[in-house]
C-alpha cells in the first residue's frame, strides 16, 4: 500500500486515499460482475422454464388421473345399472328360477372389483348379499341415506366412503335403482322399490392409479370434507383427514399446485384436478427435493462457476498489483525520507514504467530545492508550534470559563468589563459577549440604588484598602429586560509585580429564586401562625360567651361549637384552603338526622369562599343545636328543611324551615340566647347579608342571604325575587367613649364587643370588611379610639389606621401575626398605636386602651349598662 506524505494539516486530502490494489480489484469487479449478472439472469430464466415444465407435467398427470378415475367410476356405474336391469329382480318371486343364476353372476362381477353385490329395500332391509347363500337372514344396510337419495332421483349414484359393517374398514359403493314392471310385489312379498348396491374396496381405485403412471404417488380426496378417499401407497390411510394446505387448495380451486408436508412427514409438491362426476380431486405428489432439483441445479452450478471465475480474476489482479506496487513503494520510501529531512536521493536506477520514472526524476529535482529551504522553514515551524500551544491553552481556559455554572466576570481597574462567561450572559439576558465587553459595569448593569456602594467597593479594592477574597456580598444586577436579579458575589483581585490592580475576577451565583422561596416560606409561616391564633381567639370567644350555669351543659355546648369549628377546618384543609361545598357542611352538622330521614337538603351546587366556610359551619351548628334542644328535632316526627337558591342580584338565599311533629306546636322562645345572637352577627358581618326569623307555631323559619362574593354557584340557578331590605331605627350615637371595632371573625367580634361594653365604651361597629371600617371611620368624628383586626377578609386594615392617626385617634391593632406587615410599627412615629396578639386577654385590651386614651376603665359604668340592656 502506498504511504502518503502531508506537509501540514491544511494539505490533507478531502477524501480518504485508497491504494492501487483496491483500484485493480475494483477494475476486475467492474468487468466480471456485469458478466456474472447476465449469466445469473439467463440461468434464472432457464430455471423458471424448467420449473414451469415440471409443473405442467404434474398438472397433465393430475388431469390424466382425474380422467382415469372418472372412466373407472363410469364403468362401475354401468356394471351396477346392468345388474339392476335383470328381469328376475323386476318380476321374480323369492323362489323364482333365475335368482340363483343372478346371485352367481353378480358375485363374479363384484369379485372383479374386490367387492360384493346387495339388494335392499328403501328402509335398508337387505334381501340379497352375494357374500351369503340365498335365503340367509341379513342385517339392515348401513348406507340408508344413499338408498333414499337414489330412490328419490331414480338415477344411480356413487357414494362417499362409509362403513358398510361395524368394525370393518370403509368402502365405496355404486347404488342403482331396480326398475320393476308387472306385479308390484317385490322379493319376499314386498311391494317396496328395490336398490342394487355394488360395494367395492377403495384399493381397486388405487390399482387404477398405479396402472396410469407407475412409480408415482397418487391419491383421491373429497373436496368438500377434506378426507382421503384412496392413495396409491399407504392404502391404510383411507378415510383420514388430509393436511390443511392441500384440503384448502382442492376446496378452493378445480386444479392447481400446492406445497406442504404429506401424511408420512415428507415435504412434497402436489398437483390436483377435480373430477367431473364427483366432488373428488385427483392428486399426484412428488418429493419437494425432486421438484426443486429441476430448476435449482442450474443455478447452483452457475453460482459455483461464477465464484471460481471471480476468485481467479481477483488473484490475477493481486499479482499485477504486486508487480506495480514495488516501484511505487520505493518512491514512497524516498518521499518519506525526504520529509524526515534526508535530502539524499535513494533511487538512482531508472524504473521500467514511464510514468513512475517521470515521478522519480521530479522527486530528485525537488530534493535540491527542499534542501535550500529546510533551514529557513525550521525557524518558522518552531514559531508556529509555540503559537499553536498558546492558542490551545487559550481555548482550554475559555472552555473552562464558559462551562462554569456560576456567573464569571472580569473587570478592569476602571470598572469596565473585560470578560464574561456564558452563564453571565444568561443572567443578564444577553446573547453575545460583544454586548458587554468594554462597557462600564456599575453604571450600565447595576440598578441605580446599588451603584454608589459598588463604586466605593471597587475604589477600595483598587487602593488596597479591602481584600476582595474576604468579602462575600449580595447585590442585584439589571437584566436587559429591566428585571432585577440578586447575585451572591465572591471576588478576587489580580495585581502586577508592582502591586497595581490588573483585573478583578468576580464569581456570582444567582440567588433570586432561593431568596424568593425563603421569603415565601416566611410568609407561609406567618400565615399559619395567624390562622392558628385566629382559631384560638375564636375558641376563647366561645368559652367566654357561652352562658349556662350547669357545668355539664357548658361543657357540651363548648364541645359542640369547637367541634363545628374543627369540622370547618378539616374541610378547608382537605381542599387546600380554597373553600368548601355548602352541602357537605350542612350534611356534616345534621348527619345523624339526615340518615333518619328527618332532614331534607336541596339546592344547586355552591362553593363557599375560605372566609365563609367557618362562619357557615358555626351558623349551621347553632341552628341545628337550637332545633335539637328546643325545636322540631326535639319532637317525635319533627322535620327540618334546608334549601337555597340564587337571587337576581347574585346573592344566595338560604331558608332553614322547621316542621313540628303531628299535632304538636313549638312555643316561641322568651329571649334569644348567645347562639342565635352569634348567627345574627355572623350573617350580617361575615356573610355581608341579611337574616330574618319567623317564629311560626309549627316551627322556626330562618331566612338569610349570603353575599355573592362569598359563594360560587356550581349548578343550575333558579333566581328568587329580591327580598326587601328591612331597616330598623338606629340608636342615636353617643358623643363620649366611642370605640370603633373592626373584626371579621363573628365570635371574636362579639366577644370584643362585650369586653368593650363591660369597660364602659360605646362600640361603633363591628365592621367585618375594610370598606365598612372606612365608612364608619369617615362618618364618625367623635371616636375616642379604635380596635382593628389587621386582616379583614384578606385586606390589610392600614388605610383605616392611616385615616384615624391623622385625626389623632389612637389605634389598638389585634392580630395573629408576630409583627405588623406593610412598614407599620407601634414605635415608628405613626401616631398612638399598640399591638395586641390574639387570643386577647381582658386585661391586655383594657390596659392598652387606658394607656392610649388616658381614660380610666369604667367597668362599673359598663356593668350598669349591661344590667340595663338585660332588663
Amino acid at each position: 500500500m502506498i504511504s502518503t506524505i502531508h506537509d501540514s494539516p491544511a494539505e490533507a486530502p478531502k477524501r480518504p486515499v485508497r491504494g492501487l490494489r483496491l483500484y485493480l480489484l475494483a477494475l476486475v469487479m467492474a468487468v466480471l460482475v456485469p458478466a456474472l449478472a447476465g449469466g445469473v439472469a439467463t440461468a434464472w430464466q432457464l430455471a423458471e422454464a424448467q420449473r414451469e415444465q415440471v409443473e405442467a407435467s404434474l398438472h397433465s398427470s393430475a388431469r390424466a388421473m382425474a380422467v382415469a378415475l372418472d372412466r373407472e367410476l363410469e364403468v362401475l356405474t354401468t356394471s351396477a345399472t346392468s345388474l339392476a336391469s335383470w328381469p328376475v329382480l323386476r318380476s321374480a318371486q323369492p323362489d323364482a328360477p333365475g335368482l340363483a343364476e343372478f346371485h352367481s353372476h353378480a358375485a363374479d362381477v363384484a369379485n372383479s372389483y374386490g367387492g360384493w353385490v346387495a339388494i335392499a329395500r328403501g328402509d335398508g332391509t337387505q334381501l340379497l348379499d352375494t357374500r351369503e347363500p340365498l335365503g340367509t337372514a341379513l342385517p339392515a344396510w348401513r348406507g340408508r341415506l344413499w338408498i333414499e337419495q337414489v330412490l328419490a332421483s331414480g338415477r344411480p349414484a356413487v357414494s362417499d366412503m362409509f362403513l358398510a359393517e361395524a368394525g370393518k374398514r370403509p368402502v365405496l359403493a355404486v347404488f342403482a335403482p331396480v326398475r320393476q314392471t308387472g306385479s308390484p310385489a317385490a322379493l319376499r312379498g314386498s311391494a317396496e322399490p328395490l336398490v342394487l348396491i355394488l360395494a367395492f374396496d377403495p384399493a381397486h381405485l388405487a390399482e387404477v392409479m398405479t396402472e396410469v403412471q407407475p412409480g408415482e404417488i397418487f391419491s383421491a380426496v373429497h373436496t368438500l370434507e377434506g378426507r382421503l378417499i384412496v392413495r396409491s401407497v399407504g392404502r391404510t390411510s383411507a378415510g383420514q383427514p388430509v393436511p390443511s394446505w392441500i384440503a384448502g387448495a382442492v376446496a378452493r380451486d378445480e386444479g392447481g399446485l400446492a406445497h406442504g408436508t404429506a401424511l408420512d412427514g415428507r415435504s412434497v409438491t402436489s398437483a390436483f384436478q377435480r373430477l367431473d362426476r364427483l366432488p373428488w380431486s385427483a392428486i399426484i405428489s412428488i418429493p419437494y427435493d425432486r421438484y426443486s432439483a429441476a430448476w435449482r441445479t442450474p443455478l447452483e452450478r452457475l453460482a459455483l462457476g461464477g465464484l471460481a471465475l471471480l476468485l481467479a480474476g481477483l488473484i490475477l489482479a493481486l499479482i499485477v498489483a504486486r508487480r506495480l506496487l514495488q516501484p511505487i513503494g520505493n518512491l514512497a520510501a524516498e518521499a518519506e525520507a525526504l520529509a524526515a529531512g534526508d535530502a539524499t536521493p535513494q533511487l538512482k536506477a531508472p524504473i521500467g514504467v514511464a510514468e513512475f520514472e517521470a515521478l522519480r526524476l521530479g522527486l530528485h529535482r525537488s530534493t535540491e530545492l527542499i534542501r535550500s529551504r529546510a533551514v529557513a522553514e525550521g525557524k518558522v515551524q518552531a514559531a508556529e508550534a509555540v503559537a499553536q500551544a498558546l492558542r490551545t491553552e487559550r481555548d482550554r481556559a475559555r472552555l473552562y470559563f464558559d462551562v462554569a455554572r456560576v456567573m464569571l466576570l472580569v473587570l478592569g481597574p476602571d470598572g469596565r468589563v473585560q470578560g464574561i462567561n456564558r452563564r453571565g450572559l444568561e443572567v443578564l439576558g444577553l446573547s453575545h459577549e460583544n454586548e458587554v465587553i468594554g462597557r462600564d459595569w456599575v453604571s450600565e448593569f447595576l440598578p441605580l440604588a446599588a451603584r454608589p456602594a459598588m463604586r466605593l467597593m471597587l475604589e477600595r479594592i483598587a487602593s488596597g484598602e479591602m481584600d476582595p477574597v474576604t468579602v462575600v456580598h449580595e447585590a442585584p444586577v439589571l437584566r436587559s429586560d429591566g428585571e432585577h436579579r440578586l447575585i451572591a458575589w465572591h471576588n478576587a483581585a489580580l495585581r502586577d509585580a508592582e502591586g497595581r490592580l490588573a483585573v478583578i475576577v468576580a464569581s456570582g451565583e444567582d440567588v433570586t429564586d432561593p431568596r424568593a422561596a425563603e421569603e415565601r416560606q416566611v410568609l407561609l409561616m406567618r400565615e399559619v401562625d395567624h390562622r392558628a391564633k385566629n382559631a384560638l381567639a375564636v375558641v376563647q370567644s366561645i368559652l367566654r360567651m357561652t352562658e349556662t350555669p350547669d357545668p355539664a351543659d357548658f361543657a357540651a355546648t363548648v364541645e359542640g361549637r369547637v367541634s363545628a369549628l374543627a369540622r370547618a377546618h378539616t374541610l378547608l384543609a382537605s381542599e387546600n384552603w380554597t373553600g368548601s361545598d355548602l352541602r357537605l357542611l350542612v350534611e356534616a352538622e345534621l348527619a345523624g338526622y339526615v340518615a333518619k330521614g328527618q332532614v331534607s337538603i336541596g339546592g344547586p351546587g355552591v362553593w363557599l369562599s375560605p372566609e365563609a366556610v367557618q362562619a357557615v359551619s358555626m351558623v349551621a351548628h347553632e341552628l341545628a343545636t337550637n332545633a335539637i334542644r328546643h325545636g322540631a328535632l326535639a319532637q317525635p316526627g319533627g322535620q327540618v328543611s334546608v334549601q337555597w337558591e340564587a337571587t337576581p342580584q347574585g346573592d344566595l338565599r338560604v331558608v332553614w324551615a322547621e316542621q313540628s311533629g303531628p299535632g304538636l306546636r313549638i312555643p316561641r322562645p322568651g329571649r334569644r340566647g348567645f347562639g342565635l345572637r352569634m348567627v345574627d352577627a355572623t350573617v350580617r358581618s361575615q356573610f355581608r347579608g341579611r337574616i330574618a326569623y319567623d317564629w311560626r307555631p309549627e316551627g322556626l323559619q330562618c331566612t338569610m342571604t349570603i353575599a355573592a362574593e362569598r359563594v360560587s354557584l356550581r349548578g343550575p340557578i333558579n333566581p328568587l325575587p329580591a327580598s326587601p331590605v328591612i331597616k330598623g331605627p338606629r340608636p342615636p350615637p353617643s358623643r363620649t367613649r366611642r370605640i370603633l371595632l373592626a373584626e371579621d371573625e363573628p365570635l371574636v367580634a362579639m366577644e370584643l364587643d362585650a369586653q368593650l361594653r363591660e369597660m364602659g365604651f360605646t362600640v361603633v361597629g363591628p365592621a367585618a370588611t375594610l370598606q365598612q371600617a372606612m365608612d364608619l371611620a369617615g362618618q364618625d368624628h367623635d371616636l375616642l379610639g379604635a380596635v382593628l383586626d389587621v386582616n379583614l377578609g384578606g385586606q390589610a386594615v392600614f388605610p383605616v389606621a392611616d385615616l384615624l392617626v391623622r385625626r389623632g385617634v389612637p389605634v389598638v391593632f389585634a392580630t395573629g401575626y408576630g409583627s405588623l406587615p406593610g412598614g407599620w410599627a407601634t414605635s415608628g412615629g405613626q401616631g398612638r398605636t399598640a399591638l395586641l396578639r390574639k387570643p386577647l386577654s381582658r386585661g391586655a385590651l383594657a390596659g392598652a386602651l387606658r394607656e392610649l386614651t388616658g381614660m380610666p376603665d369604667a367597668s362599673a359604668e359598663g356593668a350598669a349598662l349591661r344590667l340595663q340592656e338585660r332588663a
